[in-house]
């Protein structure tokens, strides 16, 4: 059986995610419920991670892509994945650090996780988390950025496979079609029809 393009069926995997992400989004900047807010924020800052593994330097803060981690181990496949990854990552580098920090504490120490406020409204929401005694905030327009330029990401990944689809098909083996199928019935760009992007000198991000 061909190989070539099985990584096609490896990278379905962070469609799904990405999906899960979108439907959590959504629910968060339509709910007004505290608990709601503050549980949306948290699965959302799990499973962004997933999707954008990076480490941090403590020295200066910054941050970098893990090469040997999740989506980034198919860079070999999809030549503009590390670029396009770094220029989500470094735009919101304070979101980034944020959502990290939050995603720890939640994970490890949970009973150290405790939502300070949350509000919500109209598509916008915002949370403050105390992760021990460290305040916290982080809100859905951070968020907008980077689910929305993700959306782009992996739309751009699936206009490269319907290539190979219509110029490579007979490579194909049947699990690289199936896969195929699949991505596709997720429209995921689509999402993005629904996300009020403003310009970013507008909008400030704090760094807690």
């Amino acid at each position: 059986m061909n190989d070539k393009y099985d990584w096609i069926n490896d990278i379905y995997i962070y469609y799904r995610i990405l999906d899960k992400i979108n439907k959590q989004f959504k629910i968060l900047l339509k709910t007004t419920d505290h608990e709601e807010i503050e549980e949306q924020f948290f699965y959302l800052c799990v499973d962004l991670l997933r999707l954008v593994p990076f480490k941090q330097n403590k020295e200066n803060e910054k941050l970098t892509l893990i090469e040997s981690d999740g989506i980034c181990l198919l860079r070999k496949n999809i030549d503009f994945i590390m670029k396009d990854l770094n220029k989500i990552l470094q735009e919101n580098t304070a979101t980034f650090i944020k959502i990290r920090k939050i995603r720890n504490k939640y994970e490890h120490e949970p009973h150290n996780v405790n939502g300070a406020f949350s509000t919500g409204h109209s598509s916008f929401s915002a949370m403050g988390f105390y992760c021990k005694t460290d305040l916290v905030t982080l809100n859905s327009m951070e968020l907008t950025y980077i689910i929305y330029d993700l959306n782009k990401l992996m739309d751009k990944i699936e206009k490269k496979i319907c290539k190979i689809q219509e110029k490579d098909f007979n490579e194909l083996n049947i699990f690289n079609k199936d896969y195929i199928t699949k991505i596709k019935e997720y429209k995921i760009i689509e999402y993005n029809k629904s996300y009020t992007i403003v310009p970013r000198n507008w909008f400030t991000v704090t760094r807690k």
